[in-house]
C-alpha cells in the first residue's frame, strides 16, 4: 500500500471536520438564521501526535492485530482521535471583574443544552449558552429519532406504554432496574421515567412538531415499521433553538468552555469561555452552571481510563461533532465523583479506520458502515463464527431495535476484542435479500432527507470505495493473502470459510444461532474481501455523578454547589458495566431522548433550587 495513504495529516483531518460542520450548518441556516461556520479553526483540537509532528506513521494492520501487551487492550493510534487527555481541568479563581453577567450559564447547544437553556429562560432566568461549534444542534443533528417509553400525550392517544399500558413510572423503573442488574440509582431512573414523556410534551408546546409516523418511540407496536432514517431530530433542535431565542437566551457560538470558576466557599459561580477560540471571557453565573456538552467518546485517554470495554471493543465513533470530554474533565477538576463506570452505548458494525491511519470519528451514514452491518460470515480472531441479529421488523418491533445494540456487544467482546466480516466478489448480489432495516439500510439517492447526508456519501458505493482505497476494506486475490493481511494466524480464516461453504452447500444452517437459509451464500469467487469491525460508539454512560435534581455530587458524597450536569456529561442512567448501555439502545429513553429530557430537568431544577425563593 502507498505510504502516503498510511499517514494522516493533522491539517487534512481538521479540514475534513470543518467541511462536515460547514455542510451541516448550511442545512440548518435556512431554519435558524445561524450562518454556516466550520466547527474548529486549525490547531484547536486535542493532541494529535505524541511527538508533535504533522504526519503520523501507522504500522500495517497485520502487525497490530494482537490487542497489546498480554492480549488485553486494543492498540489505538492517538493521532486518529480528536482528543487524548484525561487530566482534570482545575477551576479558576473569581476574577476582579466579570466580562458577562447572567443567572445561569449552559455549556453546550446540543439537544440537551438547547432544552436546558430554553427551560431556564422560560422560568425567568437570564441565560447565556456557549457552544464550541459554529451552529446549534450538536450530535442531535445526526440522530434519527429519540426513544420515550411512555407518558407522552401522543402515546396516550395510541394507548402505548412500556412495559404495559397504561403508563406507570414505577413499573418502568422496576423494569429498568432489573435490566440494569440493580446497578443504577433508582431515584434517578424514576425521575427519567416520570419526566421523559412530559419533556417531549413540553417541547411540543415550544414548537417541536412530532409528526404522525415519527412519534419518538423505540419499542414499536407489532408488525410496524419504525421509519428510522437520517437526521430527523435536526427539526427538533431547530425549533428549540428558535424557542430559546424568543425567551431571551443569549447564544455564543465558536466559544468553547475552558474552565469553571469557583469561589472561596467552594461554590461554582461562573465559567471561563474562549470567544472565537482566543479571547477568554469570565462569565458570572449568579445561580448555576449547567454542563451539557456531551461525554468523551472521542477522547482516547478518557475512554481507556473510564470505559475500558469501549476502548477495547469499539472500532470507531460516529460522533464527529465533538464529545471530546472537556465538561467531564472540568467536573473532575472541582472534585466530582464518577458514575456509570465502564458503561457506554454502541451500534454494531464499527469499521476500524483508525488502525489503518484514518479517523476514529466517522459519520454513521458513510456507506461502508452500512455494508459492514449486513449478515456476512463473521468470525472472531480464533475463527469462531459469531451470531448475527436481524434488524428486520418481525412479530415484535423491539427485536429489530435491540439487534442494533446487542450485536455490538457480540462484536466487541470475542477473544481479542476484534471481529471480522468476510465475503466474495458477489456481495452486491446479496444485499436486497438481506433487507436489513433502520441504519443498516444502504444509503441511496432516493433516501428520505438525502439532502442532509454529505453529498459524497449519497451513493453508498462511494464510501465503500473510500474504504477500499484506504485498505480498510481489504480486497485480495486469495483467501490466504486476506488471512495474512487481516493479521489472522495461518489457517484461521481458510478453515472458517471452508466450514461456511459446507454449510451453504447443505442449504441449511447448523450453527447454534442459524441465519435464514436464503442468506447462505458461499465464499468462492475472487476477489475476496475482509474488514475488521467492532462496536460503533455513540454514547458514553460513564460521567459525572448526579442526584435526581441533576446536581453534580463530589467524591465526598456532597452536592457541589451551583453545578448541574445533563447527559451525556453526567453518568448514572445505566449503572456500572453496561457495555452498550441497554435497555432500549443506550439508555432508558434512547440517547437523544435522554439528552432532551436531561436538559429539561437541568433547566427546571437549576432555577427552582437556586433562585433563592
Amino acid at each position: 500500500m502507498d505510504e502516503a495513504k498510511r499517514s494522516l495529516s493533522r491539517r487534512d483531518f481538521l479540514t475534513r471536520a470543518g467541511l462536515f460542520a460547514a455542510g451541516t450548518a448550511a442545512a440548518a441556516a435556512g431554519a435558524s438564521g445561524v450562518p454556516a461556520a466550520a466547527a474548529y479553526a486549525d490547531e484547536r483540537i486535542g493532541n494529535w501526535a505524541a511527538d508533535g509532528s504533522a504526519e503520523v506513521t501507522v504500522p500495517e494492520s497485520a502487525e497490530t492485530n494482537a490487542s497489546g501487551l498480554y492480549g488485553m487492550y486494543r492498540e489505538h493510534n492517538a493521532a486518529a482521535f480528536p482528543a487524548d487527555d484525561a487530566t482534570p481541568i482545575p477551576p479558576r479563581a473569581v476574577p476582579e471583574a466579570w466580562d458577562w453577567e447572567c443567572d445561569i450559564v449552559v455549556v453546550g447547544a446540543g439537544g440537551g443544552g438547547l432544552n436546558a437553556a430554553a427551560r431556564a429562560a422560560e422560568l425567568g432566568a437570564q441565560v447565556i449558552c456557549v457552544e464550541a461549534l459554529g451552529l446549534h444542534g450538536g450530535n442531535a443533528q445526526s440522530a434519527g429519532m429519540c426513544g420515550i417509553l411512555g407518558g407522552m400525550s401522543m402515546q396516550e392517544e395510541k394507548k402505548f406504554a412500556f412495559p404495559s399500558y397504561p403508563f406507570d413510572a414505577q413499573a418502568l423503573t422496576d423494569w429498568a432496574m432489573d435490566e440494569y442488574h440493580y446497578a443504577a440509582d433508582p431515584k434517578l431512573i424514576y425521575k427519567i421515567a416520570e419526566q421523559g414523556g412530559k419533556s417531549l410534551d413540553w417541547m411540543a408546546d415550544c414548537g417541536v412538531q412530532w409528526r404522525l409516523g415519527e412519534v419518538p418511540v423505540y419499542v414499536a407496536p407489532k408488525n410496524s415499521t419504525l421509519d428510522h432514517h437520517v437526521l430527523k431530530m435536526k427539526d427538533a433542535t431547530d425549533a428549540m433553538f428558535a424557542y430559546g431565542q424568543r425567551k431571551g437566551v443569549e447564544y455564543h457560538f465558536q466559544c468553547p468552555a475552558a474552565a469553571l470558576v469557583r469561589d472561596d466557599a467552594g461554590r461554582i459561580v461562573g465559567l471561563v469561555a474562549k470567544e472565537d477560540f482566543e479571547h477568554e471571557r469570565y462569565i458570572h453565573a449568579r445561580q448555576a452552571v449547567i454542563l451539557t456538552a456531551g461525554g468523551f467518546c472521542n477522547n482516547k485517554a478518557l475512554l481507556e481510563r473510564y470505559i475500558p470495554t469501549a476502548a477495547m471493543g469499539c472500532a470507531s465513533s460516529y460522533l464527529v461533532g465533538g464529545e471530546t470530554g472537556e465538561c467531564f474533565r472540568m467536573g473532575l477538576g472541582v472534585g466530582a465523583d464518577v458514575s456509570g463506570f465502564n458503561s457506554s452505548a454502541s451500534f454494531d458494525g464499527g469499521v476500524d479506520w483508525q488502525a489503518e491511519g484514518g479517523q476514529w470519528a466517522r459519520f454513521l451514514y458513510d456507506g461502508m458502515t452500512q455494508l459492514s452491518r449486513q449478515p456476512w460470515l463473521t468470525i472472531d480472531r480464533c475463527g469462531n463464527r459469531l451470531r448475527y441479529m436481524d434488524s428486520r421488523v418481525g412479530e415484535d418491533g423491539a427485536n429489530a431495535i435491540y439487534a442494533l445494540g446487542d450485536l455490538a456487544t457480540i462484536q466487541m467482546t470475542p477473544p481479542g476484542h476484534r471481529s471480522y466480516i468476510i465475503f466474495d466478489s458477489h456481495y452486491e448480489d446479496h444485499l436486497a435479500g438481506y433487507a436489513q432495516e433502520h441504519c443498516r439500510k444502504l444509503i441511496t439517492p432516493d433516501l428520505e432527507q438525502i439532502d442532509k447526508v454529505p453529498e459524497h456519501y449519497r451513493d453508498w458505493h462511494h464510501g465503500v470505495q473510500d474504504a477500499l482505497d484506504a485498505d480498510v476494506l481489504k480486497e485480495r486475490a486469495t483467501l490466504e493473502e486476506l488471512e495474512a493481511d487481516l493479521g489472522l494466524a495461518e489457517g484461521v480464516l481458510t478453515r472458517a470459510v471452508a466450514d461456511w461453504n459446507e454449510t451453504c452447500a447443505r442449504g441449511t444452517d447448523d450453527f447454534m444461532y442459524p441465519v435464514p437459509d436464503e442468506w447462505l451464500h458461499p465464499i468462492v469467487d475472487p476477489p475476496f474481501y475482509g474488514c475488521r469491525i467492532g462496536g460503533n460508539l455513540y454514547g458514553t454512560k460513564a460521567g459525572l455523578l448526579i442526584n435526581d435534581q441533576m446536581q453534580v455530587v463530589g467524591t465526598d458524597g456532597l452536592v457541589i454547589p451551583g453545578l448541574y450536569a445533563g447527559w451525556h456529561t453526567a453518568g448514572g442512567a445505566c449503572g456500572e458495566n453496561s457495555y452498550i448501555g441497554d435497555p432500549i439502545l443506550g439508555s432508558l429513553m434512547g440517547d437523544v431522548g435522554l439528552a432532551f429530557c436531561g436538559g429539561y430537568l437541568c433547566g427546571t431544577s437549576a432555577v427552582e433550587n437556586e433562585r433563592g425563593e
